[in-house]
């Protein structure tokens, strides 16, 4: 059975190829770009799977290659993410929500089986408290965001095509997922900036930011949470958190940091982290997001038996050892 991968050359689209790959399952990734050469976690598995050039928002182009490659399923990892969304709104909720719902379309006039589709913790947007675990029934509306608005029709549109039309149909909403991959320099999250500068030989010294807390996420466990939710044989919901469902504070992450980069200085002090971005509106992002409590697993824990293996401890050197191998040969 053939599924299909969009955004497959993404964080977390490469990492659920890869896994699904190992799984010994026949896979298409799709995206816009072939895989990078820079930095690629689909490298070492080049012609073990097909890849296509495509865009999500061209239903035609989507069945033909749905017919083509003879598709029984989805998992769209495909979308526009928060930064470049807030800069160009139209394109954001082109690719975001009408390439989700060109899925959806598509299982629907196809028959095929399950679509899984990719929300956002965003969704939730602020919370009432910091230390409550929040379940998937907490929305914040309006969305304060291209973004989150584009993540929470996601949502809707699953929902909607499995009461109307049956279509097999779930969303997950990730949180601060982090790994092999990605290769942006100015992410939201603090970690890649004081990885990538201690990777170039720069310390990271800061008065502030040591008390911000993130439900960070190491992508392998997001892969594998997308991979049991495709594989659920009754999900009970149309949307499921997957995320590390506990907080980690900047203090404990760089003290692992430490660890690994023992020649670099990694220091920072009590209170909040700001000021990580100063274009678009991420600076502001960054400090909601280091305010915002854990999120409740329980739902994909209980339905698929999702368990996030990884912490900081175990993640950030996993991912360190990959960079450098990486950097090394490119």
């Amino acid at each position: 059975m053939t599924i299909l991968v969009t955004g497959g050359t993404g964080l977390i689209g490469s990492h659920v190829v890869r896994r699904l790959i190992e799984d010994q399952r026949d896979v298409v990734a799709l995206d816009r770009l072939p895989p990078p050469a820079r930095l690629n976690y689909l490298a070492e598995i080049q012609g073990r799977f097909r890849f296509e050039i495509g865009n999500v928002a061209d239903l035609a182009q989507m069945l033909d290659a749905i017919k083509r490659h003879r598709v029984k399923g989805i998992i769209h990892c495909a979308g526009m993410i928060t930064d470049v969304a807030s800069r160009c709104p139209i394109e954001a909720l082109n690719v975001n929500i009408i390439g989700s719902a060109n899925m959806l379309e598509a299982a629907r006039i196809m028959g095929l089986g399950r679509v899984v589709l990719f929300s956002s913790s965003s969704v939730m947007g602020a919370p009432a408290d910091t230390v409550t675990p929040r379940s998937e029934e907490e929305i914040v509306l309006p969305p304060t965001g291209i973004y989150p608005l584009s993540k929470l029709a996601c949502e809707h549109l699953a929902h909607t095509y499995r009461e109307l039309y049956g279509v097999d149909a779930i969303a997950l909403r990730p949180r601060n997922v982090y790994g092999p991959g990605e290769t942006r320099y100015e992410h939201p999250m603090p970690i890649y900036r004081i990885i990538f500068d201690a990777l170039a030989g720069r310390d990271t010294v800061r008065s502030s930011g040591g008390d911000s807390v993130f439900d960070a996420t190491y992508v392998k466990d997001a892969a594998e949470g997308t991979i049991r939710a495709y594989d659920c044989t009754t999900p009970s919901y149309h949307v499921y958190n997957i995320s590390k469902g506990e907080n980690t504070t900047m203090f404990e992450v760089c003290a692992v940091i430490r660890r690994v980069f023992p020649e670099r200085r990694i220091e920072v002090g009590p209170g909040l982290w700001e000021g990580v971005l100063t274009r678009g509106n991420q600076t502001d992002l960054v400090y909601r997001n280091s305010q915002r409590p854990p999120q409740d697993i329980a739902r994909a824990r209980r339905d698929f038996a999702y368990s996030p293996k990884w912490d900081v401890d175990t993640a950030i050197p996993d991912w360190v050892a990959w960079l450098r191998a990486r950097l090394a040969t490119s």
